[in-house]
């Protein structure tokens, strides 16, 4: 075999056996393996105005997985079983084991969505396949549709999924003028388990030479330093080991006297409510945006705990922190690590809890190891998957913030009027991210089954603290049916706001129609236009005060939503994640 052969094939059997895991990937990969109460998939719930064609749709991720190629990317697994799984191209792929659609019974609604997207996430994926799957629901109200996409963490974090979808949909009805044409798709090869193992062996190899390098260096500059400038040197080195100590602490126990069960059951719930509140809650207090959000989180957990008695001075929270700055190796997908401090709950002023987020999630944000996440990841390996758990489950709650597109985008002709982020609890009570979409911030949560029993209440308390810090109503839970609130969903909103053309259309064609048909149209219009006369009637009899205030509450937001559109690149600064 000549050496331009040999070379090509070397090549051929690098790209087959694809890259190893590594860094928080595979941390995150190891633990979701061996701990299914540690499975850590990313749901992303989005509300269509329409039901998008199914051929177009299947053509649109057909496109997505060749320009995102780790769609259509498998693991591969070595003899022994002991190092991370790689990533390869499937030579087998196929879209329609991934992409499915479902047809919601006569009366579906909401519920049925969040229960769709619960049992996707409460399953865990075929590890012989690429580690992905969306599914269309159809026979939503008034010909509406939701897409449920899922995402195993160790292939993409709550930013790359937000990446994944730009490539996903499109920023007008008719699709992306000028859209460039999708490359080929990428060609995998059966590969065998021997030549896994090599590659694995090779790439420990590697990485165990490049540590030892940098120790070496590390040991250098260490003393170099200690001559030169002994107390600087030492001083940054001590700050360091502490800053260390700080991201490897493993706490023994929640904190919540509440909220202490554990389980590997969790239920799904939504709101939302107008971004620019936020933004002007945060400029009121000259705070950002992510310090309204964890202080919203905080005041409605604290009302959680009072209903039932149970006050407490302190929760440890889980906050994913940005690496997408301090770490630029490209070493990981998920560009993100995990700050774990406690935040003050009950007994202290929505200010103090405000503030006292701001300083943890700065000192977070400052700390010397920030840069190290991915080695320090790495390291975990030694630490048995039972003990990492056991740390997970010390926590409470886990919160997150995630920039999405500042303005409307569509796919096959279908607008996304809301989109909801649904992580599994991984270990803590409840876990509680919120994602900006148009105009709208849109919170998801999942809850633990023995931890939070009462699903209802603690949502009811999270949102009274929304609320109660923004100083504006929050939208229902259920953004398809809505619900009897001061704030209507925007997606509802929306949906009333993208048809005025075709009522007119209607309209016009009632008017034309013959005599004979006129009769029905207009016995139908009654009905329509008495229905709506009655909604305020109904609420009157129930509490007169508020009734006067209703109808200007909806009016001031629609125009609201109709005039924010200049404001909304806002939004990406103020990402926690």
């Amino acid at each position: 075999m000549s050496d331009l052969n040999k070379a090509v094939r070397s090549a051929n059997d690098l790209r087959a056996v694809g890259q190893q895991l590594t860094g928080f990937d595979a941390a995150t990969w190891r633990t979701a393996t061996n701990d299914r109460g540690m499975r850590s998939s990313i749901v992303a719930v989005s509300l269509l105005d329409a039901t998008p064609d199914w051929d177009r749709l299947r053509a649109r991720f057909e496109r997505l997985t060749r320009l995102v190629p780790v769609l259509r990317e498998r693991p591969l697994f070595g003899a022994v079983g002991i190092s991370m799984p790689r990533l390869a191209v499937d030579p087998d792929f196929d879209l329609d084991i991934h992409l499915h659609r479902t047809r919601l019974p006569s009366g579906g609604g909401w519920n049925d969505v969040l229960g769709e997207a619960r049992r996707m996430s409460l399953t865990d994926f075929d590890h012989d396949r690429p580690l992905w799957e969306c599914l269309l629901v159809e026979g939503l109200s008034g010909g509406r549709s939701a897409l449920i996409l899922k995402l195993h963490h160790a292939v993409a974090d709550g930013q790359a999924t937000v990446l994944i979808a730009a490539n996903l949909f499109e920023l007008t009805p008719e699709g992306n003028p000028d859209e460039p044409e999708a490359p080929p798709a990428p060609e995998g090869r059966p590969v065998s388990v021997a030549s896994v193992s090599r590659a694995n062996i090779a790439d420990n190899v590697t990485r165990a030479a490049e540590a030892a390098v940098t120790g070496v260096k590390l040991v250098a500059e260490l003393a170099v330093g200690t001559v030169k400038n002994p107390v600087g040197t030492w001083s940054d080195a001590v700050g360091m080991a502490e800053s260390i100590g700080r991201f490897a602490a493993m706490p023994e126990s929640a904190l919540s006297p509440l909220m202490s069960g554990r389980s590997t059951n969790y239920r799904f719930a939504t709101f939302d409510l107008p971004f620019d509140q936020m933004r002007a809650a945060a400029k009121r207090r000259g705070d950002t945006v992510n310090d309204i959000f964890l202080g919203s989180v905080t005041t409605g957990i604290a009302a959680y705990h009072d209903r039932h008695g149970r006050p407490t001075r302190r929760l440890r929270f889980n906050v994913p922190i940005s690496l997408r700055k301090a770490v630029k190796d490209g070493s990981s997908s998920n560009a993100v690590t995990i700050a774990r401090f406690e935040l003050p709950v009950n007994g202290v002023s929505i200010d103090e809890r405000v503030k006292a987020a701001h300083a943890e999630v700065k000192r977070w944000r400052d700390e010397p190891a920030l840069s190290l996440a991915n080695p320090l990841a790495d390291v975990t390996w030694m630490v048995p998957v039972p003990v990492l758990a056991s740390a997970a489950r010390a926590s409470d709650i886990t919160a997150s913030n995630v920039p999405g597109p500042p303005i409307p985008v569509y796919i096959c002709g279908a607008r996304m009027v809301g989109t909801w982020p649904l992580v599994p609890t991984v270990g803590a009570a409840a876990n509680i991210t919120l994602v900006t979409y148009d105009g709208t911030a849109f919170v998801g949560m999942s809850a633990d089954e023995t931890s939070i029993p009462d699903l209802d209440d603690f949502v009811s308390d999270l949102r009274s603290g929304f609320a109660e810090v923004i100083g504006a109503p929050v939208g229902p839970t259920d953004p398809v049916s809505g619900g009897k609130v001061d704030q209507p969903s925007h997606a509802s909103g929306v949906r009333e706001e993208a048809k005025p053309a075709a009522k007119k259309a209607s309209m016009k064609k009632a008017t034309t129609k013959k005599a004979t048909s006129t009769k029905p149209v207009a016995k139908k219009t009654t009905t329509k236009q008495t229905a709506a006369k009655k909604a305020p009637a109904a609420k009157t009899t129930a509490t007169t005060p508020p009734v006067k205030k209703a109808p200007a509450t909806k009016a001031s937001a629609t125009k609201t939503t109709a005039k924010k559109a200049p404001a909304k690149k806002a939004a990406t600064p103020s990402s926690t994640s």
